[in-house]
């Protein structure tokens, strides 16, 4: 088979502009598809508006139908894979692929709820998860474990990477001996931000800061929220913080972690989801319970007491990434999954 081949791509989140969040990681995979001469075709959603929903569908029922297609791929499950999966073409492979919440809390929400997944899940010829831990979640509500595999989109190291932080703190007008905590997405409480301003008014002496979308909260005057950064800037924030703090309820693998490592700092994070996968304990970072501040607080007193040691933590953290969440390594082996079902399917 040619290296070339027609996806189409069904998301109902798709960044709709520069330094939106949503669904950036797809933006990710489809850049990295298409450099590799990989037509996508995509019927996504660009607005957080439920009526949005609307035009969605209409594109996604366009696309099922579409004649040009070698396989179908659909992002979060079930609001993407409904129509593919019940209207879509039956002559073509359909990759269900589970982004976090969609696997660890949609299906378990409610009788109906397990069903249609589990109907989605029937339908597939094969299920990408960001996680091991979502693999095994999956796998116990009856997907078979020969048609899953965990493929995350992975980071582009070459984007993130170290960079002289003495430089970075002077260009951004920052304290050198400070040392700098930084937060990275949401400004949702199931992303531990209670808990890290709890630390925060604890710790007067150090620096938080806060990048991501979201109504910002009452703080002491050691926290600055500083909105949502283009890449560039998020880039430039992480090498002048000395340590990311993710203490998150809900989690697959994050990706804001992935980005900190490859920049070389380690990162404080909660030990649920599939974040003790990327997370070492005492190697790259520290992991914590969910909800709890006053672990929180100490693992963040342990990185402002042990310079050394961060600095070690943040190269091993590199190292990490590189080995394992390269992004295109893990771009490559989800070609070979779909170029597999191609093959199957002739």
């Amino acid at each position: 088979m040619a290296r070339g081949y027609t996806l189409g791509l069904f998301a109902n989140m798709y960044p709709a502009f520069e330094g939106d969040y949503r669904g950036i990681f797809i933006g990710q995979m489809v850049r990295d598809l298409e450099l590799r001469g990989i037509t996508v075709k995509k019927a996504v959603k660009t607005t957080s508006s439920v009526a949005g929903y609307c035009p969605f569908f209409w594109q996604s029922l366009s696309l099922a139908r579409d004649k040009d297609l070698d396989l179908m791929q659909a992002e979060y499950i079930p609001h993407s894979s409904l129509v593919p999966a019940l209207v879509g073409r039956k002559d073509i492979p359909l990759v269900l692929k589970f982004h976090g919440d969609d696997a660890r809390i949609y299906p378990f929400q409610n009788p109906l709820n397990r069903r249609i997944t589990r109907s989605m899940l029937a339908r597939a010829a094969h299920i990408i998860t960001g996680s091991e831990e979502m693999k095994m979640i999956l796998i116990g509500l009856g997907s078979p474990p020969d048609r899953i595999s965990a493929i995350h989109t992975g980071v582009d190291t070459s984007f993130f990477s170290p960079h002289a932080q003495e430089e970075i703190r002077n260009l951004l007008g920052l304290p050198q001996k400070s040392t700098i905590f930084l937060f990275v997405g949401r400004l949702h409480p199931w992303k531990g931000i209670g808990e890290i301003l709890d630390v925060a008014r604890r710790s007067p002496q150090l620096k938080f800061f806060f990048i991501g979308p979201g109504s910002v909260p009452s703080h002491p005057e050691n926290c600055t929220f500083l909105g949502t950064q283009i890449p560039e800037m998020v880039r430039v924030w992480m090498n002048a913080a000395d340590c990311l703090l993710l203490p998150t309820y809900t989690e697959a693998v994050p990706t804001s972690v992935m980005e900190a490592f490859a920049c070389g700092i380690p990162a404080i994070t909660s030990n649920i989801g599939g974040c003790p996968e990327i997370v070492e304990q005492g190697n790259n970072g520290i992991l914590i319970p969910p909800r709890n501040a006053s672990s929180l607080y100490d693992a963040v007193v342990w990185m402002n007491h042990n310079p050394e040691s961060r600095i070690k933590m943040g190269e091993q953290a590199r190292k990490t990434v590189l080995d394992r969440y390269n992004h295109n390594k893990l771009t490559e082996k989800l070609i070979s999954v779909h170029r597999s079902l191609i093959d199957s399917a002739e």
